[in-house]
């Protein structure tokens, strides 16, 4: 009775429980000054614990099964306002409360709100003593049905929470801090992964030689996962024959039990922490780079779980931004596919990697004492590659891009033996098969029918899917188009000056550009993708500017232009900012910066950025090298004036600056048009936590605001027109799925998607 009492709530919530995710909401915590003046005794020390016993204790654990790579020591708490740190009032009546948490020796501490309900006007801020890495703000949107908010690592061993709630708010804050998270491996120190050893044997994704033609795009689909905030996993986004976009994410069973250590697992609470990061790859094949890090959404509800054939999915709170790219893959719940096989994943939470294998697939047990019999596919060796602790959950893809399981685990590794290759190497891995979770039985809360074919037609396939489908955002690459994007260099000048050619160096340049041909055609660029070489020195004295001008031959006017340091700004899928947050470029990697505001071009573009108060050799972007191009896209300006950059360099070169776009109607409008809400300001959109009202609120005070209600497809349901700034609109009627909300507020317009 108790299991069917459980199976209707994970159904209830799958259905009904959608929250609002972690969404920022801009703004800042008090100054440092402040900080400085009030009382030193708001931080509590969290114990002592032998970081080498955890590690012992981790090795032990390991099993055959790949998921729950710990890379995090949990103190379960209970901190809030009338416990633990310092609360004052401001002059204007704000009531704040500071509270502060070492964890000596962390690389990072994560904490999870057990308790997280607020009202409207107060703020959360979450940051470093110093500020250089801030999260926030979270507001009253942050409130769900849940009442939790899992929050991102913040670097160091020290984390400051700061709470402002308005002098005339409706009702106290709850806030409770109910665990936290003391980073003891250093998650994103390194690349590699941890613990993988030096014979890392598995190739970056985009190494593959049919990454631009098929695993660009299916690999868009899979997702590093943090869950419970010390677990590393795997996890994909799978399509639904409804085609309706409904952000469904496949992973493991085992990812979210702790490996069956967790007897009756809250699957409602594990899931709501979890927090993805999309794009998480290597920009180039060789060497391995640090993949950006500013695309990633938190939250997700339960919908089917299944222990026994180690089945797990999930539905994102709501979907993924444009801008991040998402796919959804295809699926074979009838069968293996046809070979070659690929898998797909981010062993040891490193960079995305890719196996091949191209034998066949046949079911098999895997002797966990949990599973079901013949309930997987077995890989007896790869002949590319090999999995990982941390691997798990990860999806195994047929020829034609379909998903026909996931890892559960195996034996594989980067070490081989010559004379002993049975004992050692790419061999037997085990990949539970969707067919045996299709349709076990008619309890729609373990099987995978229920939730992806939901019709009474018998389909068994699927091809993947792009949500935004022709209002899709592309990812704009000179140093694709002119030439091969792992031929790239941080080119120094001639001696006797010194320094990056395309960054800082004793000639003293002003700025650099990169220009794009878009000729006929109008877009709106989200933001740019950049490369930089490791930073010598540090950039926290650093200003740096990128820009976008319109030209005609090179750089000119001005269109846009915002304060760069090194940051990643962890969006949700309401697109408006998650977190933001400070990060030294302490190796070659990959950072995209979003657009703080909607930036339209048209015919040609030039993305420009400018380095001023660094003195030394620091910071540059990549290029590509002499004899890649014969057409020169990058610009300098010295003295005023912009030269091409193979005028300087005596070669045509491109800088590894990857502008992401929507291409736009003659109208201006983008099809289907899908605006991040951040982007905005004027107009916002958002549901209540029961997804029966939708909420309008708009700067509008004198005239018609027009209201369009559309299916994905673009087929209108309903128009309404109010004079009003803050409009209600019952939805309750509708049935779920996901729609499409126009707004039309004067001269400002904007649209979104919503999940009912």
């Amino acid at each position: 009775m108790k299991t069917n009492i459980v199976a209707l709530v994970l159904v209830l919530l799958c259905i009904t429980a959608k929250g609002v995710a972690q969404i920022s909401h801009g703004g800042s915590p008090l100054p440092m000054l402040t900080l400085k003046s009030s009382s030193a005794d708001f931080f509590v020390e969290m114990p002592a614990f032998d970081v080498a016993e955890e590690l012992h204790t981790d090795s032990l654990n390991e099993s055959d099964l790949r998921g729950g790579f710990r890379f995090a020591y949990k103190f379960m708490t209970s901190l809030n306002v009338k416990t633990a740190g310092t609360s004052f009032t401001m002059a204007d009546g704000t009531k704040v409360w500071r509270l502060g948490i070492r964890s000596a020796g962390a690389y990072s501490i994560n904490v999870l709100f057990s308790e997280f309900e607020i009202p409207e006007g107060s703020q959360v801020f979450l940051f470093n003593p110093d500020q250089t890495h801030i999260l926030g703000s979270f507001t009253h949107q942050n409130n769900s049905k849940l009442n939790i908010l899992p929050v991102a690592p913040v670097k160091g061993d020290e984390l400051i929470i700061e709470y402002h709630e308005p002098a005339n708010a409706a009702f106290a804050g709850r806030l409770v801090v109910g665990e936290v998270n003391h980073d003891y491996r250093n998650l994103r120190g390194a690349e590699p992964g941890p613990n993988l050893g030096t014979n890392f044997c598995m190739d970056n994704l985009v190494c593959d030689p049919n990454y631009n033609n098929q695993y660009e795009e299916v690999g868009r689909s899979v997702v590093l996962l943090i869950i419970d905030g010390i677990f590393l996993c795997n996890g994909t986004l799978l399509n639904n024959t409804e085609r309706d976009g409904t952000p469904f994410l496949l992973t493991a069973s085992h990812c979210l039990n702790n490996r069956f250590n967790v007897t009756n697992p809250d699957y409602e609470k594990v899931a709501g922490s979890i927090v993805c990061f999309f794009n998480y790859n290597s920009p180039v094949c060789s060497p391995t780079m640090r993949g950006t890090e500013e695309q990633s959404m938190v939250s997700a509800v339960p919908c089917a779980i299944n222990e026994k054939t180690d089945l797990a999915l999930l539905e994102l709170l709501q979907t993924p931004p444009v801008y991040y790219r998402p796919y959804y893959a295809g699926w074979n719940a009838m069968d293996a596919g046809v070979a070659p096989y690929s898998g797909i994943h981010h062993p040891g939470g490193s960079v995305k990697r890719i196996n091949k294998y191209t034998g066949t697939l046949n079911v098999a047990s895997f002797d966990i004492t949990h599973f079901k019999e013949n309930n997987h596919w077995h890989i007896p060796r790869w002949n590319d590659g090999s999995t990982a602790s941390g691997s798990s959950g990860s999806p195994l893809f047929d020829a034609q891009d379909m998903v026909v399981g996931a890892l559960s685990g195996g034996s594989s590794n980067c070490t081989f033996i010559p004379r002993h290759p049975t004992l050692k190497g790419p061999i037997n891995d085990y990949y539970y098969t969707l067919k045996d979770s299709w349709s076990p039985d008619t309890t729609k809360e373990i099987t995978l029918k229920y939730w992806l074919n939901p019709t009474s037609f018998p389909i068994y396939k699927i091809e993947g899917l792009d949500p935004y489908g022709d209002a899709a955002a592309v990812r704009l690459s000179n140093l694709t188009n002119n030439g091969n994007r792992n031929n790239i260099e941080a080119l120094k000048v001639a001696l006797p000056d010194s320094g990056f050619v395309f960054g800082t160096n004793t000639t003293h340049p002003e700025s650099f550009a990169e220009g794009y041909s878009i000729s006929g055609e109008k877009v709106r660029i989200h933001g740019v993708f950049v490369v930089t070489p490791s930073a010598i020195g540090s950039w926290k004295d650093s200003k740096v500017t990128i820009a976008v001008h319109s030209g005609s031959g090179k750089p000119g006017q001005l269109i846009h232009s915002q304060i760069f340091k090194p940051t990643y700004t962890n969006l949700d899928a309401s697109k408006t900012d998650f977190i933001e947050t400070d990060k030294p470029l302490n190796r070659d990697m990959e950072t995209f910066v979003p657009f703080t505001s909607r930036v339209v071009a048209e015919n040609e573009f030039y993305i420009s950025y400018t380095i001023e108060n660094v003195a030394g050799d620091t910071i540059a972007v990549y290029n590509l090298k002499s004899g890649e191009s014969t057409k020169n896209t990058a610009w300098i300006k010295r003295g005023g004036e912009w030269t091409e950059a193979s005028n300087v360099i005596n070669f045509a070169t491109s800088l590894f600056i990857d502008p992401v776009v929507q291409y736009m109607e003659s109208s201006g409008e983008i099809p289907v048009g899908i605006e991040p809400e951040d982007l905005n300001p004027a107009i916002r959109v958002y549901t209540g936590a029961d997804r029966k009202q939708l909420y309008i609120l708009t700067n509008n005070t004198t005239e018609s605001v027009q209201v369009e209600l559309l299916s994905v497809t673009g087929k209108l349901i309903q128009t309404n027109s109010f004079r009003s700034e803050r409009i209600t609109l019952p939805v309750g009627h509708l049935s779920r799925g996901i729609y499409i909300v126009k707004v039309k507020a004067g001269k400002n317009r904007y649209a979104t998607k919503i999940v009912l």
